[in-house]
């Protein structure tokens, strides 16, 4: 139930083209849990771009949203709509969620937060295909889901794996890097 989806390599790159295709720059901050694999601190690394760890929940293994939104209320600032971290100065862009295990973390709560604060959700649901909340698979809360085939995953091909988006925008630029 996702308008575009693009084939790709592998997750690794989905990560990495999603980050660019959605904007994100070098020294830009990019938020990650600590409890991920570390291809989603890769692709972020790749583009220039400063991972910044954050706290993880027991329950799911996701983001922990009260964390988070406590950190940003205290050490971040918004200039305009943009949001940057007080103490590098260097703006916030995005937050990748990953789902962990075929654990969907708290990602409605997550988007909320997101919106509130003017940070981009690029979600790594490499570890959750077929995972589902409420009807909607993982994958499909942000403004970008990646998914990786890779020989450990749940469905596999070998290798490979998919862009998930509702936005045409950036589905056109994606497809087009």
């Amino acid at each position: 139930k996702t308008k575009y989806v693009i084939s790709i390599t592998n997750g690794t790159s989905a990560l990495y083209l999603s980050l660019l295709a959605c904007g994100v720059k070098r020294d830009d901050e990019v938020l990650v849990p600590t409890v991920t694999f570390v291809a989603t601190a890769n692709a972020v690394a790749h583009l220039g771009a400063i991972p910044h760890f954050i706290d993880s929940e027991i329950n799911t293994l996701g983001v922990d949203v009260e964390k988070l939104e406590k950190y940003l209320k205290k050490n971040s600032i918004k200039k305009g709509k943009f949001l940057f971290n007080k103490k590098t100065k260097r703006r916030i862009r995005a937050v990748v969620p990953v789902h962990v295990f075929g654990n969907i973390c708290k990602i409605k709560e997550l988007t909320k937060l997101a919106r509130k604060f003017n940070i981009l959700v690029i979600e790594d649901a490499t570890e959750a295909l077929g995972s589902f909340l409420q009807s909607k698979h993982a994958g499909t809360f942000g403004l970008v889901g990646c998914l990786s085939f890779n020989g450990n995953k749940i469905l596999t091909t070998g290798g490979g794996g998919a862009l998930l988006t509702n936005n045409k925008k950036i589905a056109k630029k994606m497809k087009h890097l």
